[in-house]
């Protein structure tokens, strides 16, 4: 019948991470957030109105508009090419789904992280991939890249990787990532890294893969840095040949990103003493929040974790082996949304990911809120 859905969307469900916050109330304590609490502050939102009064909003290039093409690239580390080497997104999600759409189809095999971020699996799938995961090792959650190697196949045609992880808040060390993508050089295929939590460190900046080999496709963005989830704005970063269909693709995706969003970014690029700060007091702040989820999982949960590097997760362990319907009973039960491991792959069950992007008082109240109820739980 004609209201019968095409088998890539029928095969694919909303994601855990919707499901679960869907089930929020006015007395929900949240820490099943995917983004930043710090609200831009005042200079940020001037820059905003500023865009809002003087920019136009017509349609730029696809590749995004050069100026802020032209501030991206100097931005990074690498020296790329602006025209030809980097194209603007409508948020690292559909930068992820244009890089799928040009280079993966039926019969290719696609190597995604396990336990890693949700889209990675379905985005591949709605392009008619062969979807297999690759273990990221607990308790350090570390990458062997020995074992990926093995399961490297003739029909691999391209392997994810994020760092910092989203759920882990790990970060993949500088000589592991050159020996993924001397190994892409070697066995034929491509690597996309996911980058977008990058800006949001503890100690050491993490690594990027960009320039470590012509099969290397960088995905970042200014959503969670720059607390700006719902503006939509992503970049790509490929060597030209590669870029190309990738530019092809977002064309017919999205036509270009927001040409406000665009705007507001060259803004914040180009105003490099307020981002500069912008940057230190989110990395100081995410770090209080931290330092409250680490204590309160020890006290109440009774496990310590290792600090999370990057992002703003952390990945504790619970005693069960059915974190879905722990997670949906500490929702409905408890008051406290977090989101079941087992939602980021296999590798993820037994795990909750705990979001700290809240103020310290209101995570350590919901982690005492799931320590309580699995206490009662157990009785």
């Amino acid at each position: 019948m004609p209201t019968t859905p095409s088998a890539r969307v029928s095969s694919i469900e909303i994601s855990l991470i919707r499901q679960i916050n869907a089930l929020a109330t006015p007395l929900s304590v949240n820490l099943g957030l995917g983004e930043p609490n710090i609200e831009p502050d005042r200079e940020l939102r001037e820059m905003a109105s500023a865009v809002a009064e003087s920019g136009s909003w017509r349609y730029t290039a696809n590749a995004g508009d050069m100026a802020l093409r032209r501030s991206i690239a100097e931005s990074l580390t690498k020296r790329i090419d602006p025209q030809s080497e980097l194209c603007v997104t409508a948020g690292t999600e559909e930068a992820l789904f244009a890089i799928m759409q040009a280079y993966v189809g039926p019969g290719d095999e696609i190597l995604v992280p396990d336990p890693g971020f949700v889209s990675y699996r379905t985005v591949a799938e709605m392009a008619g991939a062969t979807v297999k995961s690759y273990s990221i090792d607990p308790e350090q959650w570390t990458l062997s890249v020995d074992a990926l190697a093995s399961q490297v196949t003739p029909a691999t045609k391209l392997l994810v990787v994020n760092s910092p992880s989203n759920p882990l808040g790990s970060v993949i060390d500088a000589v592991s990532l050159q020996r993924l993508a001397d190994l892409a050089a070697e066995r034929d295929f491509l690597i996309v890294s996911d980058e977008v939590y990058s800006e949001l460190y503890y100690d050491e900046r993490p690594t990027s893969m960009l320039g470590m080999g012509d099969n290397v496709i960088v995905v970042n963005g200014m959503s969670k840095s720059h607390s700006m989830t719902g503006l939509r704005l992503g970049w790509v970063l490929a060597d030209e040949p590669l870029m190309r269909s990738i530019v092809k693709a977002h064309q017919y995706i999205a036509t270009c990103a927001s040409a406000f969003s665009q705007l507001l970014a060259k803004q914040v690029l180009d105003n490099r003493e307020w981002s500069s700060r912008w940057l230190a007091g989110v990395r100081q702040q995410l770090g209080l929040q931290r330092a409250a989820a680490l204590a309160a999982i020890e006290q109440h949960l009774q496990v310590a974790i290792p600090a999370p590097a990057g992002a703003f997760y952390a990945f504790a362990p619970v005693p069960t082996c059915d974190t879905l319907s722990l997670a949906k009973s500490l929702a409905t039960d408890a008051g406290v949304l977090t989101i079941p491991g087992v939602a980021f792959g296999a590798g993820g069950e037994g795990f909750l990911r705990i979001s700290y992007a809240a103020e310290p008082h209101v995570v350590s109240s919901g982690i005492e809120r799931i320590g309580r109820y699995l206490s009662e739980r157990d009785r």
